[in-house]
């Protein structure tokens, strides 16, 4: 049997509500958001809720839009309204097409609009055996698809049933450069396109590093040539991987890096872990002014490591000012002074193992490691 889970990643933030009525909508949940598949067409009810206490009805619209489940073969396309009242909430029926045939993970999206807006929430049809990775990949912070005076201008939710190619490559092989390998670090890792290092299944995309022998393999992707911003908030989730030698990064480089070179181009690291301080991650830039330039700060946990749920990075970059966040708490401010930082930059998203940094893997590390990407955006 499979089971059907609606996250309910839809933090809706609304503006403008008529004093009147009394709507201060923050969220909403689920009650029991686990429905089994069946073997044949079935009809389930969620019971949806706002996480306020809402004084008057709320009516919402919503549909269907499809991803790796498709209609009529996974789930029927439908669309209408929701009323939400009070504590009681409001049900939403959803037809899925069961079968007895074991599939992949299948997703899809329910549309949520309120006030012209459209407030996407994933759902994904799961086998059964799945259910507690999926329950553990839900929890953690979660940042607004929008936010005041800003549009999402570009943003790749990991949705469907593989990696974008529109708007992601790879970076293969050991980095060897002028028979000097381990990407300027030192790594130890090969970077593959294999599934077994990187594939996008609940909704997320996730890099895996492995061990075999003392041989370790990840993934690299990029979207170098393919995607490149300058300036805005950008927003990435992730719940990353931990242990003596493990380095996840979610960072950026500068477009021009084939025509000038590193660190002419710049460097924006907006997040960095060492595995063996699985509580701290690190925001850093790296630049050339007169020569070699770095400037680094970091954000601890007071409680757990970043390894136990999802988190959310953001970069805020202006003209004359670059701030780092972690769960909208801010920690590092940058003020640039070098023309690099004026350019598009490309997104890069990896699990290095080893390297100048964290120092090889030890007798303490387990594989396999990795990092989960729920999502990046980004807004100006």
């Amino acid at each position: 049997m499979k089971a059907l889970i609606l996250v309910y990643t839809c933090l809706v933030l609304l503006a403008g509500c008529q004093e009147s009525e009394e709507i201060s909508v923050t969220g909403f949940i689920i009650e029991s958001p686990f429905l089994e598949e069946g073997n044949i067409l079935n009809t389930q009810t969620l019971q949806i809720k706002s996480k306020s206490n809402l004084k008057s009805d709320l009516v919402v619209s919503y549909y269907i839009k499809e991803g790796g489940a498709r209609f009529e073969q996974d789930v029927k396309s439908q669309a209408g309204e929701i009323t939400l009242s009070g504590q009681a909430g409001g049900q939403l029926d959803v037809e899925i097409v069961g079968d007895e045939f074991l599939e992949i993970s299948e997703t899809f999206d329910l549309i949520i609009t309120y006030e012209g807006k459209e407030y996407p929430i994933p759902v994904t049809i799961q086998d059964d055996d799945e259910m507690e990775e999926i329950l553990v990949s839900t929890t953690g912070y979660y940042t607004p698809i929008s936010h005041p005076s800003m549009e999402l201008v570009w943003s790749d939710e990991f949705s469907g049933a593989e990696l974008n190619s529109n708007n992601w490559g790879f970076d293969l092989g050991n980095g060897c450069n002028s028979g000097v390998c381990g990407w300027g670090n030192n790594e130890l890792e090969t970077y593959t396109n294999l599934p077994a290092n990187i594939r996008v299944e609940n909704g997320t995309v996730k890099i895996t590093a492995l061990s075999s022998v003392g041989n370790y393999t990840s993934a690299r992707i990029k979207t170098q040539e393919k995607v490149a911003v300058t300036y805005g908030r950008i927003d990435v989730r992730a719940k990353l991987p931990k242990g003596q030698g493990i380095w996840p990064a979610i960072w950026m480089l500068g477009e021009n890096i084939t025509s000038v070179g590193w660190p002419a181009c710049g460097e924006i690291d907006i997040m960095e872990l060492v595995g063996h301080q699985p509580q701290t991650t690190h925001g850093t830039v790296h630049y050339n002014k007169e020569g070699y330039k770095s400037s680094t700060g970091s954000s601890s946990l007071t409680t757990g490591n970043f390894s136990d749920q999802f988190h959310v990075f953001t970069l805020i970059w202006e003209r004359d000012k670059m701030t780092w966040y972690v769960d909208n708490k801010s920690f590092k401010t940058f003020k640039p002074d070098v023309s690099a930082f004026t350019k598009p930059f490309f997104f890069i998203l990896n699990v290095a193992v080893g390297g100048n940094w964290p120092g090889p893997p030890d007798d303490t590390t387990v594989f396999p490691q990795e990092m989960a990407v729920d999502y990046v955006r980004v807004f100006q």
